[in-house]
């Protein structure tokens, strides 16, 4: 069977990459190497992963990370020898099969990418029927590691924080480093858009199962900062829609992104209604959003 790597990303989350690490040493496929990514000014972290090197499982430090989602992530594929590699976030326990079952959806040459089940204790997001696809206009479903599907299905993209890639094809993609600020969001789909123009695929299977483990976040990202985030999600998505999309979805996209829109990336339509319905607790979400809209449609047209 092709050997895989598994990489890391961590940061201040050293008991959490503990659990980790304890479950990656016990998977059905052991993995050819773990890259544990780090920033120097973590030093539980690096000892939690001698330690365990220490114990048997092969794994490698690799540390001078800089702040941001997207900067661990390059560093550990540099670091890489194997010919696929796998990508799991330091808050999670994988499946004892987790690994096994990503690599068996890459016996097909043609697929590049795929990902898996994320289960989130209190998750109570909106799961619809396309997760993981985007609809003719521009609309992104998201939610697919929310997804218990009974046999893998092709999406456009995955969660990143459970996903396995061949290593050259992700090698060959662009990192847009535009992308990496805040919580970076949507910069996986950016990757799978560029893969999928290239003529692979992208698969899900919720049997490459991984558990979330409530964990500490950075003091500077603050999830429930709603606001903050919609100026992120609108102006990365914008970026991604005008470089990525084709054909019709490319002349439609920005039509729909900025006249309707959707809750999170309110449109002038979606945008009036919830000022009408939900008061003026609404505009701070309203204007971050089109704030974002507007500098992504900047950095796009800076190329």
């Amino acid at each position: 069977m092709t050997a895989v790597s598994v990489v890391v990303p961590t940061w201040n989350r050293a008991t959490w990459l503990d659990g980790c690490l304890d479950a990656l040493a016990t998977q059905a496929l052991p993995p050819e190497e773990v890259i544990v990514v780090g920033r120097d000014g973590d030093p539980r972290a690096r000892t939690i992963a001698e330690a365990h090197r220490e114990r048997g499982l092969p794994v490698r430090w690799v540390g001078g990370a800089r702040p941001g989602h997207v900067e661990p992530i390059r560093r550990g594929l540099a670091s890489v020898t194997s010919e696929l590699v796998a990508f799991v976030d330091d808050d999670v326990v994988p499946d004892e099969r987790w690994l096994e079952e990503l690599v068996a959806c890459l016996d097909e040459p043609r697929v590049a990418c795929v990902g898996g089940r994320v289960v989130t204790p209190g998750f109570r997001g909106a799961i619809h029927a396309d997760a993981g696809s985007i609809r003719w206009y521009g609309r992104h479903i998201g939610n697919i590691g929310a997804v218990e599907a009974p046999a893998p299905r092709e999406v456009v993209a995955v969660m990143e924080g459970n996903c396995a890639w061949r290593t050259e094809v992700l090698r060959q993609l662009e990192f847009d480093a535009r992308l990496d600020s805040d919580d970076a969001s949507m910069y996986g789909l950016d990757l799978s858009l560029q893969a999928v123009d290239r003529g692979y695929r992208v698969v899900y299977t919720s049997a490459a199962r991984v558990e979330v483990v409530p964990a500490p976040r950075d003091p500077a990202l603050d999830r429930e900062d709603r606001v903050a985030r919609a100026f992120t999600y609108n102006r990365n998505y914008t970026l991604i829609g005008l470089r990525r999309f084709r054909g019709i979805r490319r002349w439609v996209f920005p039509v729909w992104w900025v006249i309707v829109g959707e809750r999170g990336g309110y449109g002038l339509v979606t945008g009036a209604l919830d000022l009408v319905v939900r008061g003026r607790s609404t505009w701070p979400l309203v204007r971050r959003s089109f704030r974002g809209k507007w500098e992504g449609f900047r950095l796009w047209a800076g190329r």
